[in-house]
């Protein structure tokens, strides 16, 4: 059992990076095998749903990954204007490391599916809701109101996806460094009111 569930997580983990890199509709299923290294038999076996089962999934499984990395940065910074900073800081370095090829780990495979497939625009609304609320609490605890603090929350999560694309588009990590910069600004601002 534990190489059939190897074998799921690689041909998941796969699928995240192909997205994300190249986007949903120009990653196929065998390419995803071939990456993967997982037996053909093995990719309608876990994802019987095919393609889009499996990029219902990648959009969960990348969405949980943010989620623990803003909670864990939660943990660690002053409040949520330390937070976004340093999370687009970790964005911006990644990003460069892989020559401006990555985005957001959901949108690319979001802006190819929605609407068309149901269960990837559940999974990418579930992962910013989540997103949203780790920032809002963040804000909260710093002394933000809850209305402002879900506001910022959302356009944050606004901001980012936005700082992303344009990344990607200029070749340079200038946007998120901006976005960064105002948000930071923004929350420094309503937590002194």
């Amino acid at each position: 059992m534990a190489a059939a569930a190897k074998h799921r997580e690689t041909l998941l983990a796969t699928s995240v990076r192909l997205f994300r890199q190249k986007g949903y509709a120009a990653t196929g299923l065998a390419e995803i095998l071939a990456e993967s290294g997982a037996p053909k038999g093995s990719l309608y076996h876990y994802f019987p749903g095919g393609k889009a089962e499996i990029g219902a999934e990648a959009v969960q499984l990348a969405g949980k990954t943010v989620t623990n990395t803003l909670k864990e940065l939660a943990g660690e910074t002053a409040g949520p204007g330390d937070l976004v900073e340093r999370y687009f800081d970790m964005l911006a370095g990644w990003m460069a490391a892989s020559d401006y090829r990555d985005g957001c780990p959901i949108t690319t495979t979001l802006l190819e599916t929605v609407p068309e497939h149901e269960a990837i625009r559940e999974a990418g609304a579930k992962a910013f809701d989540v997103w949203a609320g780790v920032l809002a609490e963040s804000a909260v605890s710093a002394g933000i109101p809850k209305a402002r603090a879900e506001s910022l929350a959302r356009f944050t999560i606004s901001a980012l996806e936005g700082a992303l694309i344009q990344c990607r588009v200029s070749g340079d990590d200038s946007p998120l460094r901006l976005a960064a910069e105002e948000l930071g600004a923004l929350y420094k601002a309503a937590a002194t009111r």
